[in-house]
């Protein structure tokens, strides 16, 4: 009896490290989105690319579009004098940074950035 309530003990506790091991690896997606008089809409922490997007046009209102996507990351936007920019990477300062350089003027500021939290 000892070796069959091991065997199950044991089982158990294979099924639960597989079913914390899947939920802690799946990915997690944000995206960004930027319209017309400075609208902007961000998501970050979903399950797929499609529902970060259409949570981030939900966000921005009218007129907007989905100007990047992230898996696992970081995404940001700047914008400044009639220039718009974006960027993704898996480090927060790194994508800012080439969001900065992407709008390429000296008024350029980063108007949204978010991350996920894998």
């Amino acid at each position: 009896m000892k070796k069959y309530l091991g065997f199950i003990a044991a089982t158990f506790m294979l099924v639960e490290v597989i079913g914390v091991g899947s939920a802690i690896a799946g990915d997690k997606y944000g995206a960004v989105a930027t319209g017309s008089g400075n609208a902007y809409g961000y998501a970050y922490n979903y399950d797929t690319q499609s529902g970060a997007e259409a949570a981030a046009l939900s966000e921005c209102g009218n007129n907007c579009a989905v100007q990047v996507w992230f898996a696992n990351a970081c995404g940001a936007v700047a914008k400044g004098g009639g220039s718009l920019g974006w960027a993704w990477n898996t480090n927060e300062s790194t994508a800012k940074s080439n969001a900065l350089a992407q709008c390429g003027n000296g008024s350029c500021e980063i108007a949204v950035w978010a991350c996920t939290d894998r």
